[in-house]
């Protein structure tokens, strides 16, 4: 079950529509975020190479969505080709992403960039990294509301303040004067989860939001999460690579491999009978009660290189379920109500289950 705030829940904080209502195509009932058909490719010795190949999905407003798989499987470019800051190396071939209907892409470069924060926001998984350690926390989160809300300095120290406190950080005066190596991991994600959600964003991704963090913590983060998507009735995207971690806080989950989905299922079903072998082996793999004693299942091989991915099926060299079929790459199709699977042996798994 997601905790949450039952007074917060039931007077959800709408997305600011005035942010995106000025441009084209906005509709306040159409997803808070979209991806449709988006690829990108990084130089390669051989020519491109595609490390995202024609991924689509879409999250509601006050609804999350955890994007699952490996470390190389795409989810973080894929993210970060969404925010607009992909590596310069990086080349977007394909694809369209919309912010309540706004098709960013038709926007500019300047435009999205002071949308940045205020329509949509991102928390990076090294908080460390992605603080300045020179400066105070406070002043950091300050600085936001300084250049995007033309604050003056006593009203943002203020509204940064504010902030650290919604966030659960003890006694924010006095930690908004200190530095980021004067706080623990989990209490610095707490920051940068602030900074994320100053400008009130309509959209919050977290890219692995709980590395690094001890189990009690990471619970403690994505509960904070929760309540916030529910408070702010903000549409929540969740990068990670642990499915038992977004299991209490995801609505519905897409999983990748290879730079594709591979698999989409609200996140009840997904997790009572998984239609992909890629994701079944990824469940298998989570410890539990039902694990005491015995060895943990263990997913033979590593992630493909995205420059040499096999023929066929990118699960096909680790998957003991495969076959001649999946010498030919299986597209991603409906396999019951709300669920998409792309695998060749979707019909003999939905007619084993009936």
């Amino acid at each position: 079950m997601i905790r949450i705030n039952p007074a917060a829940a039931a007077t959800p904080v709408p997305p600011a529509p005035h942010v995106l209502g000025r441009y084209p195509g906005y509709d306040a009932s159409a997803p808070a975020l979209e991806i449709t058909g988006l690829s990108v490719v990084f130089p390669g010795d051989h020519g491109p190479t595609a490390v995202v190949d024609d991924v689509g999905y879409s999250v509601d407003a006050g609804k999350s969505l955890a994007v699952i798989g490996e470390s190389g499987s795409g989810k973080s470019i894929t993210v970060r080709a969404v925010m607009g800051i992909l590596p310069r190396q990086a080349r977007v071939t394909s694809g369209t992403v919309r912010l309540s209907g706004v098709d960013v892409g038709t926007l500019g470069d300047a435009v999205f960039r002071r949308l940045r924060g205020s329509a949509i926001g991102m928390v990076f998984q090294d908080s460390l990294s992605a603080l300045n350690p020179v400066l105070p926390v406070g002043y950091q989160i300050a600085e936001v509301f300084r250049v995007h809300r033309g604050m003056g300095r006593k009203v943002s120290n203020r509204r940064a303040i504010e902030m650290l406190d919604r966030v659960r950080i003890p006694s924010p005066e006095h930690r908004a004067r200190q530095y980021p190596h004067e706080f623990s991991g989990g209490m610095r994600q707490r920051v940068m989860i602030a900074m994320a959600l100053s400008l009130d964003p309509a959209v919050l991704i977290a890219d692995e939001p709980t590395t690094a963090l001890d189990v009690t913590v990471q619970a403690q983060i994505m509960e904070l999460l929760a309540d916030l998507r529910a408070e702010r009735n903000m549409a929540l995207v969740l990068i990670s690579h642990d499915l038992g971690v977004v299991a209490d806080t995801a609505d519905e989950i897409a999983v990748m491999y290879g730079g594709r989905i591979v698999e989409r299922a609200p996140a009840d079903e997904l997790y009572r009978k998984p239609r992909h072998p890629y994701t079944r082996a990824l469940l298998a793999a989570i410890p539990g009660r039902h694990t005491r004693g015995r060895r943990l299942a263990v997913l033979p091989g590593s992630p493909p290189d995205p420059s040499r991915l096999p023929a066929g099926c990118a699960f096909r060299p680790r998957c003991a379920d495969s076959d001649d079929d999946c010498l030919a790459r299986p597209a991603l199709r409906q396999v019951g109500p709300s669920r998409l699977s792309a695998c060749h042996r979707n019909e003999e798994v939905v007619e084993n289950e009936r």
